[in-house]
């Protein structure tokens, strides 16, 4: 099952999972038997609330059921408990991380070659993962994950192949040019091995400096131009124009400017897909996803016409969406959540997965460390960390070519977490 997951979501195939996320979310929770938590059915009854709620006065239907067609998924798989009974004393995550290593390596061994072929190409390196929607950004989001799991390996481990291998997932996603998320990777590599004490902080700093250093001369190497235009990006977003900021900084500027002045939608949401997410634009803009016509609605939500669509549309996107810049693309599952959801929604959100956090933390630490148990504890931690991140900077929560592999490395290392505390308790 774990090598069919791998290989639907590492190659071309992972287009399919714009349609089958929520059957193969069903299937997996089913094939692990998990069951309903506390934390699911209060997120759910909120939804539900702000879904009623935003009926009135107008349905917009298409827009909110292709919303909760990703989010409802995204939930059910983040959220719902591992089973009662005691799991085979089999380590999944291991398994799928290698089912997982075998496509993306199959990728990236394409990606060297195409990259040889179109040496002056930024977006040469696809491997067969193909040029649809987050071809690139997820690629690298592969590799970096792969990354991490392999040199934690090497940490605990101190086999010298596993530090080869991810030497290899981390050049590889240097190689998909993918600055935003770099950045959140790194990030996410920092704070999933800090703890609040002064040596640990001095060596993350030590740590954090050698990896920057590395990255930058790795790419001054490899492509200085890219470079130079990350640098760049990072300068203007820094130094914030006032006439005209980047429209990454003025969405949630838009959404600070509009929603508290209506309460209802403030705490509650104006509804899924209403404001700026993924789906709004699928279904909103003649230009997104423009061959399907059944999803389409000439009719656009208050929020989603005045704060979100007018950043983003022919008018003022000159050139093609990829190429616009991260600090121009007003994308965020954050505002998504704020603005779609509602506060009420949002802190819940961010509370029960906290908590969720702190559960699988003290399950680790209450049990026998093993170098393995170690292993997948830190990459469980190192997801956790990422989710956050990733619905800050892009609609993520509807990509479920991405979130489908984070989600499910952390609930896997949660099962594994469990399966090790269970045999401990013997």
């Amino acid at each position: 099952m774990l090598l069919f997951v791998s290989l639907i979501a590492g190659t071309f195939l992972r287009i399919s999972l714009l349609l089958i996320y929520p059957i193969l979310t069903i299937f997996i929770v089913s094939f692990f038997k998990m069951r309903l938590s506390r934390s699911l059915i209060i997120l759910l009854l909120l939804i539900s609330l702000t879904l009623l709620l935003s009926f009135f006065p107008h349905l917009y239907l298409k827009y909110k059921l292709l919303s909760l067609f990703y989010m409802l998924p995204f939930l059910v798989l983040l959220f719902s408990a591992p089973s009662m009974e005691k799991y085979p004393d089999i380590n999944y995550l291991k398994i799928f991380i290698r089912c997982l290593a075998i496509v993306v390596l199959a990728n990236d061994l394409v990606g060297f070659i195409q990259l040889l072929k179109d040496p002056g190409s930024d977006d040469s390196f696809t491997g067969i993962y193909s040029q649809f929607s987050v071809s690139l950004n997820g690629l690298m989001l592969l590799n970096a994950i792969l990354f991490f799991y392999y040199f934690t390996s090497y940490i605990y481990q101190k086999r010298f192949v596993n530090l080869m291998i991810s030497l290899l997932f981390m050049i590889s996603a240097l190689l998909c040019f993918y600055g935003a998320g770099l950045i959140i990777c790194m990030t996410a590599f920092v704070l999933s091995f800090f703890r609040i004490n002064i040596r640990s902080l001095f060596k993350t700093i030590f740590i954090s400096i050698i990896s920057m250093l590395s990255i930058y001369y790795l790419m001054l190497i490899i492509k200085p131009v890219t470079l130079a235009y990350n640098i760049e990006n990072i300068k203007n977003i820094l130094g914030i124009h006032v006439v005209e900021p980047p429209r990454k900084v003025l969405s949630f500027y838009n959404y600070a400017h509009s929603y508290p002045h209506h309460f209802k939608d403030f705490l509650f949401g104006s509804g899924p897909g209403t404001f700026n997410s993924r789906s709004a634009f699928m279904v909103g803009s003649p230009s997104y996803f423009s061959s399907i016509s059944l999803i389409k609605d000439p009719q656009q939500p208050y929020y989603f016409r005045n704060f979100a669509y007018s950043l983003w549309n022919e008018s003022n996107t000159s050139q093609a969406l990829y190429l616009d810049g991260f600090r121009n693309q007003p994308f965020s599952s954050a505002l998504a959540f704020l603005g779609e959801y509602g506060l009420l929604f949002t802190l819940a959100f961010i509370f029960l997965y906290f908590r969720l956090y702190r559960k699988i933390s003290r399950l680790h630490y209450s049990s026998s460390r093993t170098g393995q148990a170690a292993i997948n504890f830190r990459f469980g931690k190192f997801l956790i960390i990422l989710t956050p991140l990733l619905l800050l900077i892009d609609n993520y929560f509807e990509y479920p070519e991405i979130m489908l592999l984070v989600v499910l490395g952390i609930k896997l290392a949660q099962i594994d977490i469990l399966t090790n505390a269970q045999n401990n308790n013997r």
